[in-house]
């Protein structure tokens, strides 16, 4: 079994602190001005994105003889070695879109658009570490770790590409 950290860029940490600490002033701010009804739409607002974070961010990836995961903060996304047709380095372009994605608040993730690719989903926190994987049912993953070549060379002579 490989696995392998996801390095996630200092642009990402400086927005994600700089949310923070602008929604964390806004919440002072308020408090001092005696504000009740828009406190709770800031509780709601850390509540999306803390929850968002905590269920999509990607902290590591991992690959073994049976399949290869996305290990994220509370849960994981596992993709069966044998449903993979393809996967080669490769970096997201400028042109890329966001569909429904974060674009840098705790790394990138979510689903993604690229006239090349087409729609996918993204994890990863730095876009030269990445590795796209295709699957037989056309779905795409463009996946980012530490040492992207360890997983991609071993998921090729695993899996027979």
């Amino acid at each position: 079994m490989i696995k392998q950290p996801v390095k996630i860029i200092i642009y990402s940490r400086v927005v994600s602190v700089t949310a923070l600490l602008v929604i964390m002033g806004i919440y002072l701010y308020m408090l001092d001005k005696g504000a009740s009804w828009q406190i709770y739409i800031l509780y709601a607002l850390v509540l999306v994105l803390g929850g968002s974070a905590l269920i999509y961010m990607p902290v590591s990836i991992s690959v073994d003889r049976k399949e290869l995961r996305v290990n994220r903060m509370l849960c994981a996304k596992k993709i069966p070695l044998s449903e993979i047709v393809s996967i080669e380095r490769m970096q997201p372009t400028m042109g890329e879109r966001r569909i429904f994605a974060s674009g840098g608040w705790m790394g990138y993730w979510g689903r993604f658009y690229e006239r090349d690719l087409g729609k996918y989903f993204g994890y990863y926190g730095k876009a030269s570490d990445c590795f796209f994987v295709r699957l037989k049912d056309g779905r795409g993953y463009m996946l980012g770790c530490k040492n992207p070549d360890s997983i991609v060379s071993y998921v090729k002579e695993t899996a027979g590409l």
